[in-house]
């Protein structure tokens, strides 16, 4: 990992003490366009915030941007299953990995991924219950969801 990405390990860590089989990436997704209604926001306050309102409604509760506490979701793939954990960005550069949200058979997920210049839309569309989740992945601090992207474009 590197340098100055500790907090990506120490929450891998976490999840990893929860499953039985290894993890390949992880990575953390905010509702797809936050970086959109935070540039919108600096505009036009209310509507920046009606954008991200929109923008957590189509994350479908797996994450929430705006106000004091922000949720992103902590996508945990391994090799048959993706886990959903929610977290929140903690002190000095670090995550609170907090509950268990849901898991998929990787079978019964498709991806789509939209890159951008700052972030990459993240489209997860799970065929047995047609729930649509729209997040979006930072593509700036490092290169921390790097190895996530890798692996959903892998996808089988």
């Amino acid at each position: 990992m590197a340098k100055g990405l500790e907090w990506v390990d120490d929450a891998r860590a976490v999840v990893q003490a929860q499953l039985s089989d290894p993890i390949v990436a992880v990575g953390f997704l905010q509702p797809g366009g936050s970086w959109g209604a935070f540039g919108l926001s600096k505009l036009n306050p209310v509507a920046g915030s009606a954008a991200q309102a929109d923008a957590n409604q189509s994350a479908g509760g797996l994450a929430r941007a705006g106000g004091f506490k922000p949720k992103v979701a902590m996508l945990a793939v391994t090799a048959d299953t993706i886990h959903v954990y929610s977290a929140a960005p903690a002190r000095k550069r670090s995550v609170k990995v907090g509950e268990h949200l849901v898991s998929w058979t990787r079978d019964d997920v498709a991806v789509e991924l939209v890159p951008g210049r700052i972030a990459t839309k993240v489209t997860l569309d799970i065929a047995s219950t047609g729930q649509r989740y729209e997040l979006e992945a930072t593509m700036i601090g490092g290169g921390f969801n790097d190895a996530l992207l890798a692996e959903l474009r892998s996808a089988r």
